[in-house]
């Protein structure tokens, strides 16, 4: 199991259990207690759980979600993934660009609404972009797909294979997504592995796009993609709060409301 694996599967025991000792999350998890104590030092200041003496009990947050299916998520606001996906593949692509896109269901639909541009080359980690995009791979078009592990939940690889071939290449534009948003947090979603890949395309990109419905402005999740400072624009729908719209603004990122 990777480091990043093991954590994420650390706190998913810990919370189904509400608290557990050093020594049977080292029994469980087959590592020496000094790898756990490790490991939740790391949660802990991510206040994901708080440590006591000789074990760990989980710090519940409210606003903290678990990861839908994907069959949920594409379900879930149709009409207006279907808008900002028509007005981000019409205002942030050029002919000859080099794309990163991963496997959002928003960002996903952009990768279909490409048929019109030459010579694009795409890159991306997600089986449900790799298909929309797949009839439009041609002398004209391009795609490259990572390796690596396949989350059958998102339909993205991940882990380090993932990571290293994103570092390798030198993208236009980064069409980004999340589940969740707050102020403090930033862009979040639900899994470490997903992350790390994530955090990887922004380094590999000249311009980052978060493509973001509104509906998640307001959830938390367990790991941080992004903060308003790593990205350059975003684009969200009608829904998005005042409040939130001020701040972004004051954050110098170009923000589209559609």
């Amino acid at each position: 199991m990777l480091p990043l694996q093991r954590k994420q599967a650390l706190l998913n025991y810990i919370s189904e259990h509400g608290a557990a000792t050093m020594k049977e999350l080292s029994d469980h998890f087959g590592v020496s207690e000094m790898t756990i104590r490790r490991d939740l030092n790391v949660l802990e200041k991510e206040k994901h759980v708080l440590r006591s003496h000789g074990g760990v009990v989980y710090r519940d947050s409210p606003s903290a979600e678990e990861e839908p299916d994907l069959v949920s998520k594409q379900a879930h606001n149709q009409d207006i993934k279907d808008r900002l996906a028509a007005y981000v593949a019409e205002r942030f692509v050029r002919d000859g660009d080099v794309l990163i896109l991963e496997n959002g269901t928003t960002v996903s639909r952009i990768a279909e609404l490409l048929g019109s541009f030459d010579q694009l080359t795409l890159l991306t980690n997600g089986m449900e972009t790799l298909s929309r995009f797949r009839p439009l791979v041609s002398e004209r078009n391009t795609i490259i797909c990572c390796g690596g592990i396949l989350r059958e939940v998102s339909g993205t690889f991940v882990g380090p294979v993932a990571e290293e071939f994103f570092e390798r290449y030198h993208a236009d534009t980064l069409f980004l997504s999340a589940l969740g948003y707050l102020s403090e947090e930033g862009f979040t979603d639900p899994n470490l592995l997903d992350t790390q890949v994530k955090k990887a395309m922004i380094r590999s990109a000249k311009k980052v796009v978060m493509v973001l419905d509104s509906s998640k402005i307001g959830k938390r999740f367990f790991s941080t993609v992004a903060h308003l400072a790593d990205i350059d624009v975003l684009v969200t729908d009608q829904g998005i709060r005042d409040e939130d719209k001020i701040l972004i603004e004051e954050s110098n990122v170009e923000l589209h409301i559609i």
